[in-house]
């Protein structure tokens, strides 16, 4: 007797790996083989079509001396800061150390090599015929950026393999039977490769998506299937969360932990755009007063700016000669970044302090006065307009007057706690009144105009040196007006209590504990993380301009052919777009003919099942790596950025090539 939960009204029973049990997705030895000589004849026909000058050239292109730096900072143990996570200069780093060949851009051509093969071995998991799976192969080895990428060492050869490798498991893992040996297997290598993918660039976050909804696709498929059991379906959901969400994250994490536990050199260059307390990790436990004293020299570092250390240079505002610029500088060792602290009324006497009972401690909600120790003018705010913001709630921040001027209430600032990260092993809560350097974050609020400080990203034009601006505003949001006390100086040259500072943590001895806990390390991690996003927007792209909007206009970014591309490429350009636009309109189309009364079962076809249901990943995939460009604030977009979208684009047109002709040869010859 037949169950009748397998014949429903609408179509009889599928079972979910419905692909395997028509012989679909099996690769064969010839399979296996014909990949590998992919990769041998790829290899070989780029290497012999250029000199052996051309290979052992020097790092010629900007990315070449890019990334050969970043290795040779990585090889010293030096801190650097990149756009990009760190397992491409590791990678690199690790086959130059262990000498594996001399020549690192061959490995960048056996990459490239290998991912056409895994491009081949997907298409023919999906039972595409040899002739269209090797058209795949003259497509991709024919775009201009693809070819060129394979000839250098490159941030995206790399990728780009791993790339390759995830969709192949993953369209594998889809078709597979749950639970085999084999499944396991391309389970594992798409856990693997996915973390490393997601480790060699970010674009592999979006990559981790489209894994997780394939998955999550295949789950639905997998629930609907009356034959499976529940002891299955919670096998099934805890393998993928083990091995698609906890074994990549674990691995980007591993990733970032050795490239920060590498680090052995403090690279100023670099560590200056760092916060103090991932100085203190670079540079060691930090000795300073355990609070300020009026009298002493201080630097001040703006927290929400890449840098952004208070300056002041001997440049005047073009608007008024009298008063001196101040802004935020991108350098952390400069005589024109120190500012001594001055009692609002008395003056300190130097001489007559011999003990540090004579010393006065600031106090938050008490009124302090910034001179600029190089030139000796006062910090004030005033009712001018700044220079770049001009609103009628902005006033002008300037350095006034000689040292001899003792200012008036628009030079008073009240100092503001925001936040005090104190954990001394004595603690006092007398001590929570006084300001303390590298722990307090504090904010400045003018008494004569009732403003705040306030630095942001907008940049000074060529006469202010392309710096920060600094202004003051009423009602300011606080996370632009928090500051720290980056260093100080004493006024007096006798012993005073001194602490160090050493990764968030306050001590009174030497002894510092160079293990790093699971704790420290995060915050190191989503510290060198955000740095790094920073890094891009506000410094690699955006040193020099006048204005944020200036370096950040959006730009559309055009899906164009390169010029020097052969002729019958254009048709798999544009035909692989066009593709996907046509698989729309025939969802479109079935879903307008839908018609959810009826009861007839229509006739199932396996072609057409597997064109379905490849034909949305591939629309899905394409969309999740082009649309996230379109989001992208700078101007630095190049046609490789395109690949990953490409790639996709290519199988579906490919797939749909395969689909017709099996419809034509079905209608021609019919079983």
């Amino acid at each position: 007797m037949k169950d009748p939960r397998l014949q429903g009204p609408y179509r009889k029973y599928v079972p979910y790996n419905i692909f395997e049990q028509c012989g679909f997705g099996h690769l064969s030895v010839v399979d296996c083989i014909f990949a590998s000589l992919v990769v041998v004849i790829n290899f070989t026909l780029i290497w012999r079509s250029h000199p052996s000058s051309f290979w052992t050239r020097p790092w010629d292109a900007d990315g070449e001396q890019e990334l050969s730096q970043l290795m040779q900072f990585y090889l010293d143990k030096a801190f650097y800061i990149h756009e990009l996570p760190p397992f491409t200069v590791q990678f690199y780093s690790i086959i130059h150390k262990l000498k594996i060949t001399d020549n690192l851009r061959y490995i960048s051509l056996f990459l490239n090599s290998s991912t056409l093969a895994f491009l081949f071995l997907l298409l023919r998991r999906i039972n595409c015929s040899y002739i269209i799976s090797a058209t795949s192969l003259l497509i991709l080895s024919n775009w201009g950026p693809f070819k060129n990428e394979g000839t250098i060492i490159s941030f995206d050869s790399l990728e780009w393999c791993l790339f390759s490798i995830v969709i192949y498991n993953t369209i594998s893992i889809s078709i597979l039977k749950l639970g085999t040996t084999k499944w396991f297997a391309h389970l594992i290598t798409l856990s693997v490769s996915l973390g490393l993918g997601v480790s060699s660039k970010f674009i592999g976050f979006v990559t981790w998506a489209f894994v997780i909804l394939c998955l999550i696709r295949q789950f639905d498929r997998f629930i609907s299937d009356v034959k499976v059991t529940t002891s299955q379906i919670i096998r099934f959901i805890t393998w993928s969360i083990f091995f698609v969400l906890i074994v990549p994250s674990f691995i980007f994490m591993l990733s970032y932990r050795d490239l920060l536990s590498n680090f052995r050199t403090d690279t100023p260059q670099y560590s200056k755009y760092m916060s103090t307390f991932f100085k203190s990790y670079l540079r060691g436990s930090q000795t300073q007063p355990s609070h300020l004293y009026y009298g002493s020299t201080i630097t001040l570092r703006h927290l929400d700016s890449m840098a952004g250390y208070l300056t002041s240079h001997d440049i005047p505002y073009p608007s008024d000669v009298d008063e001196q610029l101040v802004a935020l500088s991108f350098e952390e060792f400069e005589a024109d970044n120190e500012w001594v602290v001055e009692h609002p009324t008395l003056k300190l006497n130097l001489s007559e302090i011999h003990h540090i009972s004579q010393l006065k401690p600031v106090e938050f909600g008490k009124d302090i006065k910034l001179r600029h120790k190089s030139t000796g003018k006062l910090l004030r705010a005033s009712t001018a307009k700044p220079p770049i913001s001009e609103q009628d709630y902005d006033f002008q921040i300037s350095c006034t007057k000689d040292s001899d001027y003792e200012g008036g209430m628009d030079e008073r600032w009240n100092v503001l706690l925001i936040k005090d990260e104190t954990s001394d092993n004595e603690k006092d809560s007398t001590n929570d009144k006084y300001v303390k350097p590298f722990r307090s974050e504090i904010q400045f609020y003018n008494n004569g105009q009732r403003c705040g400080l306030l630095g942001h990203d907008l940049r000074l034009p060529e006469w202010g040196r392309f710096e920060q601006e600094v202004l003051c505003m009423e009602h300011p949001v606080i996370s632009r007006t928090t500051f720290v006390i980056n260093s100080v100086q004493l006024p007096v040259d006798f012993q005073i209590p001194m602490i160090e500072y050493y990764m968030g943590e306050i001590t009174f001895v030497s002894e510092v504990n160079g293990k790093l806990s699971w704790k420290q390390l995060l915050h190191l991690v989503e510290e060198y993380i955000s740095k790094q996003y920073k890094y891009v927007y506000y410094i690699k792209y955006g040193k020099g301009k006048v204005s944020f909007e200036d370096v950040f206009a959006v730009e559309k970014w055009p899906i164009t052919l390169d010029a020097e591309s052969p002729t019958w490429f254009s048709l798999a350009w544009y035909g692989s777009i066009l593709s996907m636009f046509i698989f729309l309109c025939v969802q479109c189309k079935r879903t307008i003919c839908w018609n959810p009364w009826s009861t007839a079962e229509p006739k199932f076809s396996i072609n057409w099942d597997i064109y379905n249901e490849f034909g949305w990943k591939c629309i899905i995939g394409w969309f999740l790596h082009f649309y996230i460009f379109t989001m992208s604030p700078h101007f630095n977009l190049g046609k490789k950025l395109y690949f990953q979208s490409f790639f996709f684009s290519v199988l579906c047109f490919l797939e749909s090539l395969n689909f017709l002709t099996k419809q034509i040869i079905e209608r021609i010859f019919p079983l």
